[in-house]
């Protein structure tokens, strides 16, 4: 099953509206995951085992998301106190 949301009457706020489920994490997808980014190819405590998978056509965009990835590391490797 690809990433799906259902409502969530209690929210309170417009970012909390929605809940994101899926097959590896049928009750919520962890913000790491969903919201910071965490490259669900690898392994996360919980998943089961299972893992995103790219769907036929999504080239281009898993290239642009490893690219700012990428780019967020390269900030982080030589942001403020640290050389580069």
């Amino acid at each position: 099953m690809r990433l799906q949301k259902r409502s969530k009457p209690e929210a309170e706020t417009s970012l909390d509206r929605w809940i994101p489920y899926c097959d590896a994490f049928p009750d919520r997808v962890p913000n790491e995951i969903y919201r910071a980014g965490f490259d669900h190819r690898q392994p996360f405590e919980g998943d089961r085992g299972i893992r995103f998978e790219l769907r036929p056509g999504g080239e281009r965009a898993l290239a642009a998301y490893e690219a700012s990835i990428a780019a967020r590391q390269g900030a982080r490797d030589t942001g403020p106190g640290r050389s580069g």
